[in-house]
């Protein structure tokens, strides 16, 4: 291995760490949204599915209906981060695409 491999080399790692840092800014800068009980509850995270949003309609807070709230929230947070988690692998492996075997 020459000196000119060694710089190239040098050359493909700082590129992959400047894409490595485009990827984690995109990925928390990313808003994935899910929903359940007919829109009634909404959960948005970010590229990392962390819990950004919640968003409850209050027609659920109905006495009948409040028994099935933590069901709801519980599906959309889940709905919310299996999305982003896709996405955030397609994003990744369209940005890394060249440097992945």
């Amino acid at each position: 291995m020459g000196l000119k491999d060694i710089k190239d080399m040098m050359g493909q790692m700082r590129a992959a760490q400047q894409q490595m840092k485009q990827v984690q800014k995109k990925l928390g800068d990313m808003r994935v949204s899910a929903s359940t009980g007919g829109g009634l509850v909404k959960a948005t995270v970010d590229g990392e599915a962390n819990l950004i949003a919640l968003d409850i309609d209050t027609a659920v807070l109905d006495a009948d209906e409040i028994k099935v709230l933590p069901k709801l929230i519980l599906k959309a947070v889940q709905g919310a981060q299996k999305d982003a988690r896709k996405q955030a692998m397609s994003d990744m492996k369209g940005m890394l695409g060249d440097m992945m075997p």
